[in-house]
This record gives C-alpha cells, structure tokens and sequence, in this order.
C-alpha cells in the first residue's frame, strides 16, 4: 500500500483544534470578567452594613416631622437635596453624631427617578464614584424618594422611604 501526504489534513486538523480552544477561552475569560465586575459591584454597593446605616438614617429623618416635611417641599422643586450639613434637622449635633457613627462621607435624599440623567447633571461637585453608583440606581417600589449615601470607606448604599 501507497502511503498518501497526510500532511494537509495534520495541519487543518490542527488549526480547527486551535480555533476551538482559542474560542473557549475567549468565552471563558468573558464570563469571568462579567462575574468578577459584579463582584466588585456587590461589595461596594449596597452592602448589609451600608443599608442598615441607610435604615437607622431613614428612621432619624422620618421621626424629625418638620425636617421631613421641609424635606418633602424642597423634593417638590428640585430632584435631590444634600444633608450632609445636617442643616434641616432640628438635632443638627444628633444628626451630626448618627451621620458620624454611621461612618457617612456623604447623604442625599433624591426623588426616587426613573432615570437618575437629571440628578447626575447638577453633581458636578460630587465624587466621580457616587454619580457611577447613581447611574446604576434602578427604580422598583412605591415609595416616592430615595436616600442615596457614600461612605467614608469607598462604599455607596441606597433605600426607598416615604410614602
């Protein structure tokens, strides 16, 4: 027997096995992107101990009927409020304190938007990381505002209150 030139089917063989490989990786390294992007998403955004702040802020705000009122008035007009200063509340050393205690950089009370556009054009002061947090604020529930806040260790958190 004639022994044929295998050496054209070895080298389409193994450019096929060569793609293969190449197209597995590619898909491999895409998914662990998107895996370690939402990792790095869930660990500095919306944290258990950041909402629970959240939570202890929104209980101290809602409790402080004329600030919460005033609050709502100035909601009327404009999309987001800083409190920050504590300026609105009536135990602005309190208010100071818990904002403290709770290791708050910065705290705003927005209404709760469908599309954040109107609140990110007015923040040119702020934190690149914050607008990047807001922008990726969705809305659901009810409730008619949100407080939307930056720690001091790099972390942002978000509730719904009101109502």
């Amino acid at each position: 027997m004639k022994k044929m030139n295998n050496k054209g089917f070895a080298l389409v063989e193994t450019l096929v096995v060569t793609i293969f490989i190449a197209t597995v990786l590619i898909f491999l390294f895409i998914q662990l992107s998107n895996l370690s992007s939402s990792y790095e998403d869930s660990f500095n955004y919306n944290s258990v101990e950041g909402l629970y702040a959240l939570d202890d802020i929104k209980y101290y705000i809602e409790s402080d009927t004329n600030a919460y009122m005033q609050i709502q008035d100035e909601l009327t007009e404009t999309s987001y409020i800083d409190i920050s200063d504590c300026s609105k509340f009536s135990d602005s050393d309190y208010c100071k304190q818990l904002l403290s205690l709770e290791n708050v950089d910065i705290i705003i009370l927005a209404i709760n938007l469908k599309d954040y556009e109107s609140v990110l054009a007015d923040m040119s002061d702020y934190p690149e990381g914050l607008k990047t947090f807001i922008s990726k604020i969705n809305n659901s529930g009810q409730e008619p505002y949100r407080i939307i806040a930056s720690f001091n260790n790099g972390t942002y958190a978000t509730i719904r209150f009101g109502g």
